[in-house]
């Protein structure tokens, strides 16, 4: 067989592999040598070793086989000695589940145990006696099983609204993720004097529930409303009181909670100085490219069906761009919601809702209240993108290497005996390993002396090795059991990750990237991946 190299996370990953590719009894086939790095196992595999007797003799003198100290585990083994049943309630108590660990003596509870935990755990409600009698049955342990339910509560509905238009104004026909453009499709809805914009939906009332711990979940009275509190300029309630419509044609949207209709300032054609800087405090419709030393401050949408170049935009509403966006290093947008363009070159953006391009954001700076998404191809190349939210692209970088920041979330622990296991396992199987090869060039060695005394001498040594072998395999599998024990234990208290930075084709050397206030300099060139914060580590990493 040909020498190889395996990388893993973890020692325990590491022994994991060994046993798929090579079976248990792995160190009887190959030799491993193991190095330890800061964050990764390294492991090279090669052919078993056929040793010369006396560099046996050598090793295993090294080895100092009676005298071997490893941890002692005897207070592991007596504190896992019986099984364990861990009763865990969701968080709001309407689920309670049984998990249990296998004891070194025992591996299973009776069922009796599991309703005694449950008992002690308060769950008296929605007990599923045959899933607890399933967990014993089908020995499932290291495994969470629901076992007892509440009901929920059916809630009351209050009364609401329901909208007949979209609440921004603007509709965005639906189109496949990877081919539509997110600005050419945004359209103004409009309405017509007389259409019913709402209605008001009557109150409904609902039932109370229990939570497994026999505790009441009462459902809250339904709230009644006054749909006069929706009525905004150019809308009326209905004679029945049970509608708003509309007093005049134009464009339905919400604003403080209130219907309004208001008229749209429509630009046929280029912003020019036909038109000059334009100060508008609802929406504004630009049919052609938005370009040179003008300014536009609109108080609600702005939609530009051609290019913005170097134009000042101060949006307070939504800003959709279908022929992208030029700046030259010169334009500065600032949109109080969401921004779409087809392309973002040489900008400043400064969004307060979600971003989404669909071809690529290239040398600009890009501040975000949410995500920031790049649709298709999707390149971020040079620049600083940051949003309190995700960020999502195709490619990030450049082949040339361009320096470009992106940084997500703008706004750790292990025990110290999973460490100590984690060392115990690496320097066990260490062990094992040359015991193996050892064994292995004795038995040749047996095939080829002829001499008596010399034959039984090394049938003495390889039944010491063998004795050796198996203390080191028996204590391999408890060193195991209990990293199994006590890594579960960490994985109960489930780690949250904040913002991500995801990346679907390739990210580039040189490319900074950050989550909340850490960050991490990239120096490979890594192909479809995500970039989160490890809350274990406190470090950048990907997947």
């Amino acid at each position: 067989m040909e020498r190889k190299t395996i990388k893993a996370s973890s020692i325990e990953e590491l022994l994991s592999i060994l046993e798929k590719d090579y079976g248990p009894n792995w160190y009887e086939k190959i030799t491993v040598e193991m190095m330890e790095t800061a964050e990764q196992i390294e492991a090279t595999i090669k052919p078993v070793e056929i040793i010369d007797p006396k560099i046996a003799f050598e090793k295993l003198s090294m080895l100092q086989i009676k005298s071997i100290s490893l941890p002692d585990l005897s207070n592991v083994e007596q504190q896992y000695a019986q099984p364990i049943v861990k009763v865990n309630l969701s968080e709001d108590k309407m689920q309670a589940t049984v998990l249990i660990i296998p004891g070194f003596e025992r591996i299973l509870p009776t069922v009796e145990e599991i309703k005694q935990a449950l008992s002690d755990s308060k769950v008296v409600y929605g007990i599923d006696e045959k899933a607890i009698e399933s967990i014993i049955e089908e020995k499932k342990i290291f495994a969470e099983v629901i076992v007892a339910r509440g009901k929920n509560p059916i809630p009351s509905r209050d009364a609401s609204v329901e909208f007949f238009f979209p609440p921004s104004g603007f509709v965005c026909e639906k189109h496949q993720q990877e081919t539509f453009d997110p600005a050419s499709f945004y359209k103004i809805f409009t309405c017509k004097k007389g259409d019913v914009l709402a209605i008001k939906k009557p109150v409904e009332y609902g039932q109370d529930g229990f939570t497994v711990t026999g505790e009441i979940v009462k459902t809250e009275k339904p709230k009644d409303i006054n749909l006069a509190t929706f009525v905004g300029e150019n809308v009326e309630i209905s004679e029945d009181n049970t509608k708003i419509v509309a007093t005049c044609d134009g464009q339905p949207y919400l604003k403080n909670s209130k219907i309004h209709v208001r008229n749209v300032l429509v630009v046929d054609g280029d912003l020019g100085y036909e038109t000059g800087n334009i100060d508008f405090n609802a929406s504004v419709v630009i049919r052609g490219n938005a370009e040179g030393p003008f300014k536009i401050n609109a108080g609600g949408d702005v939609l530009i069906l051609g290019v913005l170049g170097e134009v000042q935009v101060n949006c307070g509403g939504s800003l959709r761009v279908q022929g992208g966006v030029f700046g030259r290093g010169k334009g500065v947008v600032k949109v109080t919601k969401d921004f779409a363009a087809k392309f973002v070159s040489e900008a400043q953006i400064f969004c307060g809702g979600n971003i989404l391009v669909e071809e690529y954001i290239m040398n600009s700076t890009v501040i975000c209240n949410g995500d920031v998404k790049v649709f298709g191809k999707g390149v971020i190349s040079g620049g600083v993108i940051k949003a309190a939210g995700n960020i999502e692209a195709g490619e990030i970088g450049s082949p040339a290497n361009l320096r470009t920041v992106v940084f997500a979330g703008i706004d750790y622990e292990y025990e110290s005996k999973y460490t100590e296991l984690q060392k115990s396992l690496i320097e066990t199987m260490r062990r094992i390993n040359l015991l193996s090869n050892t064994e292995n060039s004795i038995r040749a060695q047996l095939m080829q002396v002829k001499d008596i005394q010399k034959r039984g001498s090394l049938k003495q040594l390889l039944e010491k090795i063998q004795t050796a072998k198996f203390t080191f395999e028996k204590q391999l599998q408890k060193i195991r059991n209990s990293l199994n024990i006590l890594k579960l234990n960490i994985q109960v208290d489930k780690l949250k990750f904040g913002a991500r930075v995801k990346i679907r084709k390739l990210c580039h050397p040189n490319v900074k990237v950050g989550i909340g206030l850490i960050s991490k300099l990239n120096t490979d060139e890594i192909r479809s991946c995500e970039f989160f914060l490890d809350r274990n580590s406190g470090k950048i990493t990907y997947k």
